[in-house]
């Protein structure tokens, strides 16, 4: 599966569903992946803590988009009401990974 077809319902009707075990619950309340053959998608949700210091993630702050607008195609349209920070990571990425979001928000 490419990239793109993450958002498929039809070849990917789960979407990203798969459970992300030993997350850092300093920082996340939950976590899925989903592996394509360009890499891996990521859909985590910060926990409440986490939630009081970054109460918005907003990319058109310069502060907040050199922090996280790094991250490949990084969504964060439900962010605000549901916690949830959405990202994918190429293979071959070392930098902007899941670990990399953790240790930043941590």
């Amino acid at each position: 599966m490419k990239k793109k077809d993450v958002w498929n319902e039809e070849i990917n009707p789960d979407g990203i569903s798969e459970k992300l075990e030993n997350l850092n619950t300093n920082v996340w309340d939950r976590g899925y992946y989903l592996e394509t053959d360009d890499g891996y998608w990521y859909e985590v949700y910060v926990n409440d803590q986490i939630k009081k210091y970054y109460p918005n993630i907003d990319l058109s702050d310069e502060e907040q988009k050199e922090t996280f607008g790094k991250f490949h195609d990084i969504m964060l349209y439900h962010y605000k009401d549901d916690n949830q920070i959405t990202f994918f990571v190429p293979n071959g990425e070392t930098q902007y990974t899941l670990d990399e979001l953790t240790n930043i928000l941590i």
